[in-house]
C-alpha cells in the first residue's frame, strides 16, 4: 500500500485506507473497521472483517504509517493465504500451532515486501512497533522472546532478503545462532531446500505455494523438536494434500478450532471475531468435564498435574509447607459445568444484576472516557511557542516579556497494559457478594479490552470441603506432625488475557455454581495469579484482588499453627510488593484488608464494590498512565 496523499481529514485516510485494503486483497466485499482498542501491529484478527487502528489525533505520519501496515497485513492474509488447506496441515499442539500461524503471516507479508516497496516500507514500520511494544529490543536472553513472535521475525527478513528492525536486532542475534545448531543451516536455507527444480535460484515458489511451504515448515517443526512425529508422516504419507476435500477441511477444524482461538500462545487477541464458517466460541460438552484425579491402587501419589507450575514462594525460615499439590487443579471455568448449565447460570446472573447494571455501566463509561482521554492527548506547559496559557495571563500582563507562557497539545505515551482481576471464590462470598463482583469484573473488562488494556479474570478456591483427598492421603499415611497447606486447591481462569470478553462472559455465571464455592487460600492463589501476570509482554502489570475475610481452610488450620495461612499471605505480598514490578492492590468488602496490602481500601458493603472498582483502576492509571496527571 504506497502512501496516499497526505491529509488531515481522519474519515478522509479511513475510507481511502479500507478502500486500497479492499483493492490489495482482491475483495470489494470487505467490512473494514477501526477500533481504538486496536494496537497497530499487524495482528490478524479476520478474514472477514479486518480491524485497523483509529488514526492519531493530530494525524501524524508515523501513526498513519502504522495503519497502512497493519491494512497492508491484512490484505495480503487475505489474498494469499487458503483457509481450508491451512486447515487440513496444522498441527495440533499449542506451541506448535502458534509458530506454525506465525509463519503462514511471514509468508504472506514477504509476498507482498519482495512485489511492492511501499508495501515494504509499511510492513517494517508495523514490525519495528511491534518489536517495541513486545520488548524485544531489551532481552538478553533467547528464552525471553516466544519462539513464535521470534520466527515470525527471523523468517520475514529471510523471505525477504532485508535486514531486522532496529529493535529486532537483540532477539536475531540471540536465536539465529540456536536456529542454525538445529537445522544445521540457516532458516533461510532450510526454507530455500522446499523449492521445486523449476524455482532454482529464487524463492518465489515456496512463497506462492502454500502446500509446499506448509510442508517445509512442519519439517522445520520436527527439527525444532516441536512435533515428536515425522513431518511427512504427520502430513500423510503420500505427501498430497486434497484442497478441495471436505473431510480433510472438517477434521483439521474439529482438531484446531479451539486450540487456536483459545488455547495457542499469540492467538486472536481482544477483538477477534468469528471464522468465515461461521464457527463460534469453544463449546465443551458435558463428556469434556474435568476428570477428577484419583489416587494410584498401591496408595502412591498420582503425577503433579501443575507440569509447568512455577516454583512457589515458601514463607520465611520455611513456616509454610504444602502437603501435596497432587490433588491440586488449574482449570478452565467452562471445564467446570457443561455449556447448557452456563448458559442458565449467566442468565440468572444478568436477572439478579438488573437493577445494578446501568450504574456499573455509568461508572465504567466514566473510566473508559478517563482512560480513552489519557491515550489521546496531554499537555506540555512552560514552552516558547504554542497555545497561550490563560493561567499564566497576569504574569502574562505584569510582565509581557516573560518567556515559557505557552502550552503545546501532544501525544500521551500509554504504555501496554494488562490487568488481571483476582476473586476470592470462597463459601462466604455466596448471593449477593459473588454476584455483584462478577457482573462488575465483567463490564469493568469489556470496558478496559475497549480501550486496548488487556485483562485476566481469575478466581480462587479448593476442590472440597474439610481437606478432600490431600486429607485423606494424610490420614492414610499416619497423620505426620504439621503437614502445612492440607486441601486440594482450585485456581479457575475465567478469562484468559487474550480471549476476546465476548467469548468468555458466560463463564462468570459459574460463580453461581451451587458447590463451587469452598475455601480460600489466598497466599498461593496470589502466587498463582503474579506468576501469570510476570510472563506477560505487556509492559505494565496490575494485579487487583477482590476478597472478603482472610484466608481460612479448617483441614489446614486444625493441624497447624493457627496463623499459618495469614502469615503466608502477609510473606507472599511482601515479597510481590518489594521484589516484583506487577503493582499490587486490593479491595475488601466488609474486611479491613489495608493491614495486608500497601494499596488497598476497604468496602462496608458489597453495593459499593462498582464504585470502588471503579475508582481503584480510575487512580491507578491516574499515576501511572499519565504521570503528569493532567488531562
Amino acid at each position: 500500500m504506497a502512501d496516499l496523499p497526505p491529509t488531515r481529514n481522519p474519515e478522509e485516510f479511513k475510507n481511502s485506507t479500507a478502500a486500497t485494503l479492499r483493492t490489495l486483497a482482491g475483495r470489494k466485499d470487505l467490512d473494514v473497521t477501526f477500533s481504538a482498542a486496536e494496537p497497530p501491529i499487524g495482528k490478524i484478527t479476520s478474514e472477514t472483517r479486518p480491524r485497523l487502528p483509529v488514526p492519531a489525533h493530530d494525524m501524524n505520519p508515523q501513526s498513519l504509517r502504522l495503519i497502512r501496515g497493519c491494512a497492508d497485513a491484512h490484505a495480503l492474509f487475505i489474498a494469499h493465504h487458503d483457509k481450508k488447506l491451512h486447515a487440513a496441515t496444522r498441527p495440533r499442539d499449542p506451541e506448535a500451532l502458534a509458530v506454525f500461524d506465525a509463519l503462514e503471516q511471514a509468508r504472506c507479508e514477504a509476498i507482498g515486501a519482495t512485489a511492492m516497496r511501499g508495501v515494504a516500507a509499511n510492513l517494517d514500520s508495523v514490525l519495528e512497533e511491534r518489536c517495541t511494544r513486545l520488548g524485544l529490543s531489551d532481552i538478553t536472553k533467547r528464552e525471553q522472546a516466544k519462539m513464535a513472535d521470534a520466527l515470525h521475525i527471523v523468517a520475514r527478513c529471510a523471505l525477504t532478503d532485508s535486514p531486522p528492525p532496529p529493535a529486532a536486532e537483540a532477539l536475531v542475534k540471540l536465536w539465529q545462532p540456536w536456529l542454525e545448531e538445529k537445522l544445521g543451516t540457516t532458516l533461510k536455507n532450510f526454507m530455500l531446500s522446499s523449492r521445486t527444480p523449476q524455482a532454482e535460484g529464487s524463492h518465489n515458489n515456496i512463497l506462492s505455494d502454500q502446500k509446499t511451504y506448509a510442508k517445509m515448515v512442519r519439517q522445520l517443526l520436527a527439527a525444532l523438536d516441536l512435533e515428536s512425529a515425522p513431518a511427512d508422516k504427520a502430513m500423510g504419507e503420500d505427501d498430497e494434500i486434497n484442497d478441495d476435500a471436505e473431510s480433510n477441511n472438517q477434521t483439521g477444524e474439529a482438531q484446531g478450532t479451539e486450540e487456536e482461538n483459545d488455547s495457542a500462545p499469540g492467538s486472536d487477541s481482544a477483538g477477534g471475531e468469528l471464522g468465515e464458517d461461521g464457527a463460534s466460541e469453544h463449546e465443551i460438552g458435558a463428556d469434556d468435564t474435568f476428570d477428577e484425579m484419583q489416587g494410584e491402587p498401591d496408595g502412591s501419589m498420582p503425577s503433579n498435574p501443575f507440569t509447568n507450575r512455577p516454583e512457589y514462594v515458601h514463607g520465611h525460615e520455611g513456616t509454610y509447607n504444602i502437603y501435596t499439590t497432587a490433588f491440586d487443579e488449574e482449570v478452565d471455568a467452562d471445564a467446570l459445568a457443561d455449556p447448557e448449565e452456563l448458559v442458565r447460570l449467566r442468565a440468572m446472573l444478568d436477572k439478579q444484576l438488573a437493577t445494578h447494571q446501568a450504574i456499573i455501566t455509568k461508572l465504567a463509561n466514566r473510566l473508559q472516557r478517563k482512560l480513552m482521554a489519557q491515550q489521546q492527548r496531554t499537555w506540555q506547559f512552560d514552552t516558547e511557542e504554542g497555545i497561550l496559557n490563560s493561567s499564566r495571563l497576569a504574569s502574562i500582563i505584569a510582565n509581557p516579556n516573560v518567556p515559557l507562557s505557552f502550552k503545546q497539545e501532544k501525544a500521551t505515551e500509554f504504555r501496554d497494559t494488562i490487568v488481571t482481576i483476582l476473586i476470592d471464590n470462597s463459601g462466604s462470598m455466596r448471593g449477593r457478594p459473588i454476584a455483584i463482583a462478577a457482573m462488575t469484573t465483567d463490564i469493568i473488562a469489556r470496558t478496559l479490552e475497549r480501550c486496548g488494556v488487556k485483562t485476566e479474570i481469575l478466581g480462587f478456591t479448593t476442590r472440597a470441603w474439610k481437606g478432600g483427598k490431600s486429607r485423606d492421603h494424610w490420614m492414610e499415611h499416619g497423620r505426620p506432625a504439621n503437614p502445612g497447606r492440607l486441601n486440594d486447591i482450585r485456581h479457575i481462569i475465567y478469562k484468559a488475557a487474550d480471549a476476546p470478553m465476548r467469548r468468555t462472559r458466560r463463564n462468570l455465571g459459574l460463580m453461581l455454581k451451587e458447590g463451587i464455592l469452598k475455601e480460600n487460600i489466598d497466599g498461593e492463589a496470589l502466587v498463582w495469579a503474579h506468576n501469570r501476570l510476570a510472563q506477560r509482554p505487556e509492559a505494565r502489570k496490575i494485579l487487583l484482588v477482590i476478597s472478603d475475610g482472610a484466608p481460612v481452610d479448617d483441614s489446614t488450620l486444625s493441624v497447624n499453627p493457627s496463623n499459618i495461612l495469614e502469615l503466608d499471605l502477609r510473606n507472599v505480598i511482601e515479597w510481590i510488593e518489594t521484589t516484583s514490578n506487577v503493582e499490587l492492590t486490593a479491595i475488601g468488602i466488609g474486611h479491613d484488608v489495608t493491614r495486608y496490602y500497601r494499596k488497598a481500601l476497604t468496602i462496608a458493603d458489597v453495593d459499593a464494590l462498582a464504585d470502588a472498582l471503579t475508582a481503584q483502576l480510575a487512580d491507578l492509571f491516574e499515576i501511572k498512565g499519565n504521570p503528569a496527571g493532567q488531562i
